[in-house]
This record gives C-alpha cells, sequence and structure tokens, in this order.
C-alpha cells in the first residue's frame, strides 16, 4: 500500500532538503517511485516562480491531481509543505485519506526560530522575517497531533543534537 509522509515546518527548517534525501533513499532503495510533492514545484510550474504565491484553490487543484496519480499507480508520497496550520494539515490528511494511503506520517521539523531566521537569510528565496515569526508561533500554538488523523508523528529536534523523537 502506498504510503504518505506530510512534513511540518516553517520556512528554511529543512523540509525541502529533508524531502530530497528520503525521495533520493526511497527511490535507489524501491521498485515503485515515491513522488515528491510540494506547492513550491506547483507555483513555479504554473507561475514560472515559488515566490508567487498565485491562486490557493488553483495550487490545491493540482496537490489533488498530483496525489491521485500518485494513489492509482500505488506510488508513496512525500508532500513538502510547511503545514503550519492545524487546517491545512487536516486537509491534506483527509485528501491522503480518501485516495486510501496509508500509513500517514507527520514528520515536524522543530527547528529553533533563530536558526530558522539565520537560514533564510543565505537562501535563494528570502521569506520576509514576520512571516516566519507568525508561522512559528501559530505551529509552536498548535503542533501536529495525532488527533489531526495521522497514524504516526516523527519529531526531529534540533536542540536535543538532530535526535528522531516517535
Amino acid at each position: 500500500m502506498a504510503s504518505v509522509i506530510i512534513l511540518i515546518g516553517v520556512p528554511a527548517s529543512g523540509k525541502s532538503t529533508l524531502a530530497e534525501q528520503m525521495l533520493r533513499a526511497s527511490n535507489q532503495n524501491s521498485q515503485k517511485q515515491t513522488q515528491l510533492i510540494s506547492p513550491d514545484r506547483i507555483r513555479a510550474s504554473l507561475y514560472g516562480s515559488t515566490a508567487n504565491q498565485g491562486d490557493w484553490a488553483e495550487i490545491w487543484d493540482q496537490i489533488q491531481q498530483e496525489f491521485t496519480k500518485a494513489s492509482k499507480s500505488q506510488q508513496s508520497v512525500i508532500y513538502d509543505a510547511t503545514n503550519y496550520k492545524r487546517e491545512y494539515r487536516k486537509n491534506v490528511i483527509a485528501l491522503a485519506k480518501e485516495l486510501r494511503f496509508k500509513p500517514i506520517t507527520g514528520i515536524w521539523l522543530n527547528v529553533p526560530l533563530w536558526i530558522c531566521l539565520s537560514r533564510n537569510e543565505i537562501r535563494d528565496r528570502v521569506v520576509p522575517e514576520d512571516l516566519i515569526v507568525d508561522m512559528y508561533r501559530t505551529l509552536s500554538y498548535t503542533p501536529p497531533t495525532l488527533g489531526e488523523g495521522f497514524d504516526r508523528i516523527l519529531f526531529r529536534d534540533e536542540k536535543l543534537d538532530n535526535e528522531w523523537i516517535d
């Protein structure tokens, strides 16, 4: 059965780097190719730039199409987005459940704010600092829980020397 990994974290927390590493490892060790679904990649495809936030309804439609395509070919998915709001996580979990992905794993990159802000300064696409701070606060107040529909949540906490916590 195809599985879904939903990445969670503010900009510059390392989600896309982790997604690429997991994708390479998965596709080297599996006969079925894992799909990486990313709103940023969709924005680049639709609007020519990841910086152009575009029309979320159009982006969400494309996300649904990519999930459906992966489901039909029984490919696992890595979903690379901030997912900093509970509502965003619930929407993608509902989509994954509707398409019968199992298990649904959340990975929260719980990186200290100062590290994200520092990394952000040297990125190609710099996100406004106040936006990162707002996302960080929101995620801190409403962290991912199993009650949202995840089968499992892993936490990567850089304060604990990059240990994975289940």
